[in-house]
């Protein structure tokens, strides 16, 4: 087993003086070898200011080069860094501090979240700020001590290693406990799988957040696990996006396809400039099959799916998704059944049929536990099997078609009705901008198929056109129309569902 912390040492050892790490704002440049002493110096600071093994750090930032330095900096110390998103409101931060009893705080000079999150530490905590300094909190840059007093901590594969946090449309978001030997599978697959070679050559943008399991690990740590150049992103912009790739010849992307289709809508994007591109992988989100055609045809690399769940990590893939974006097959470090929607890990469904993905619990890249949420672990770990929520049709072969999700799923009259599947229909009419479908009540139906939309100049009876003249099935149908301005979405970009159920018993819906 290799910590993150070694796993980029060792890169260090065979590549010292290769470029490992671009600041996109300053210019700055370190190499392996001036990497790790970089961050050796800054947890030789933490160590100062008493970090010691075990002791959990939440870090609150952007994909900045100081979060890059100070997240593999707390591993140098065998601490434990809780990424959480820094779009949350800090109140909702803090609640996730005092739930995780953090001892320090590293984030954003923000005066309200500085004075938020103060008295929820403890009388030893400390925060930090990048960049420059705010009342009542210290400056990250002065974050530098003498590395002979560093000590060597031993971790052993069980230990904490980091918490990430899940996008949860309620509540708190829950806390993804992940342990030391969850790294290193973390950062192979994408070679078993996804076909990242180990080599200087490859040269990665990294714009999605490092408090993402897709920025984390499938883009930061693989990176530079694998003698890669990491060239930070610090907020994302599909010009800046665009430029950067043709800039830096970018071979290497792993985003959710929001990113990638904000690039292609960009006034400078041209496909010429995506010529360096070697390997695109997409997760996270279902991607437009015409969008998922022209990313092919005009950006030069290999465009692969990835499926994973931040406890999981990649569960399933596709190495050829276009044409078929929506079926795929089990990864190399993973166990997968499709079971009975409701039913226990032995009840498999027949192929042809559809039921819920679940993931053996006892791989090398799954979670330990959600952070003091017993009852979600065992809500979701059960008989050594990790329950998705996703449902799945299966193939003969073993492939499977990712449908939906269990509670996203719409029962009308007896049918089960998947939102995805009118989705597509109305977000390929060109005034949509947003679309949720979602079921509300009704005596007769049970459920009756409602569609959220966002966009401009919108009738009901012109969307119920075209997704009748698309050939969708009579009772898949949106029944009731509901216009918005725009869809509500938590920090992760995730549409809130219960929310729109909620605006939809008080709003005016128009029926056809």
């Amino acid at each position: 087993m290799q910590t993150a912390y070694q796993l980029v040492w060792m890169s260090k050892e065979r590549t010292p003086d290769h470029l490992a790490l671009v600041d996109d704002e300053t210019g700055r440049e370190l190499t392996y070898a001036e990497l790790i002493e970089e961050v050796d110096v800054v947890a030789a600071g933490l160590h100062a200011a008493g970090v010691r093994q075990g002791d959990r750090v939440a870090t609150i930032l952007p994909s900045l080069f100081d979060h890059c330095v100070a997240v593999l900096a707390l591993q140098r110390l065998a601490a434990v860094p809780a990424l959480i998103n820094f779009r949350l409101a800090p109140q909702e931060i803090k609640g996730m501090l005092l739930d995780g009893g953090m001892l320090g705080v590293i984030a954003l000079p923000d005066d309200e979240l500085v004075s938020t999150v103060r008295d929820c530490l403890p009388s030893n905590g400390f925060i930090m700020t990048v960049k420059t300094a705010v009342p009542g909190a210290d400056c990250f840059v002065a974050c530098r001590g003498d590395i002979a007093s560093l000590p060597c901590p031993i971790s052993a594969p069980d230990d904490p290693a980091f918490i990430f946090y899940t996008s949860g449309t309620t509540g708190l978001p829950k806390g993804v406990v992940l342990s030391h030997g969850t790294s290193e599978p973390r950062v192979v697959w994408l070679s078993t799988q996804a076909g990242l070679r180990q080599g200087r050559h490859t040269r990665a943008l990294g714009f999605m957040p490092l408090s993402h399991a897709i920025g984390f690990y499938g883009v930061f740590l693989a990176t530079l696990a694998l003698n890669g150049t990491y060239y930070v992103m610090s907020a994302f912009d599909p010009v800046a996006a665009v430029d950067a790739v043709e800039k830096h010849q970018i071979t290497y992307m792993f985003a959710v396809p929001q990113l990638y289709f904000a690039m292609g809508q960009a006034p400078n994007y041209s496909p010429d400039k995506m010529r360096s591109t070697d390997l695109i992988l997409y997760g996270g989100a279902e991607i437009d099959s015409g969008f998922l055609t022209q990313l092919d045809q005009e950006w030069a690399g290999t465009v692969r799916h990835i499926y994973g769940t931040t406890e999981t990590m990649c569960s399933l893939y596709h190495p050829d998704p276009v044409g078929q974006h929506r079926r795929l097959r089990p990864g190399f470090y993973s166990r997968t059944r499709i079971i009975r929607i409701g039913g226990d890990t032995n009840e498999f469904v027949a192929p042809g049929e559809e039921g819920e993905l679940i993931v053996d619990a006892t791989g090398d890249a799954v979670f330990t536990e959600y952070l003091n949420r017993p009852e979600a672990t065992a809500e979701k770990v059960r008989d050594g099997w990790y329950y998705t929520g996703d449902i799945c049709l299966l193939h003969d072969n073993g492939d499977v078609d990712l449908i939906g999700r269990t509670d996203d799923v719409i029962r009308s009259g007896g049918e089960n009705i998947h939102p995805g599947d009118i989705e597509a229909i109305l977000l390929a009419h060109p005034g949509v901008k947003e679309v949720a479908v979602i079921g509300t009540p009704d005596n007769k139906w049970g459920e009756v198929v409602t569609a959220c939309v966002a966009g401009e100049n919108l009738l009901a009876v012109d969307l119920g056109r075209a997704v009748q003249a698309s050939g969708l099935a009579a009772f898949k149908r949106p029944r009731r129309y509901l216009f918005l301005d725009s869809l509500p979405r938590n920090a992760a970009n995730k549409v809130l569902r219960r929310r729109l159920k909620s605006l939809a018993e008080t709003s005016v819906l128009q029926d056809i």
